[in-house]
């Protein structure tokens, strides 16, 4: 133990000496680093990204909305186009038979369906 404080009393000024100097270099080599900075006119150039961007956001939302709308009016029309078809269908096979019992009617009976329908 005694050795021990002898050491410490002969040599403390050179443990303070690297201390003092490793604090030193440390400010040193702090102060002459380069803070970085940043101009007006980057700051003002990223706040009119920023504003470009979120216009930019709020035509998105608008878009999709519309896009909604035009994807509401599409399955309308689908559904108006399912139900044509069934009527297209459903004349087709009227004709159809109509078509086939003319075939079975004797010339009389023509004669008269066509008079009865076109009125001549």
């Amino acid at each position: 133990m005694k050795n021990n404080m002898e050491y410490i009393t002969k040599y403390w000024k050179y443990a303070v000496a690297i201390i003092i100097g490793v604090v030193l270099l440390y400010g040193i080599v702090y102060l002459a680093t380069p803070k970085p900075e940043m101009s007006e006119l980057d700051k003002y150039k990223l706040e009119q990204l920023d504003k470009d961007i979120n216009l930019i956001i709020e035509n998105q939302k608008k878009l999709d909305k519309q896009i909604e709308g035009y994807k509401k009016e599409l399955s309308h029309i689908d559904s108006t186009i399912a139900k044509v078809q069934n009527q297209k269908t459903i004349i087709k096979e009227y004709y159809k038979e109509q078509g086939e019992k003319i075939s079975d009617m004797k010339p009389s009976e023509i004669d008269k369906l066509f008079h009865d329908r076109y009125k001549y």
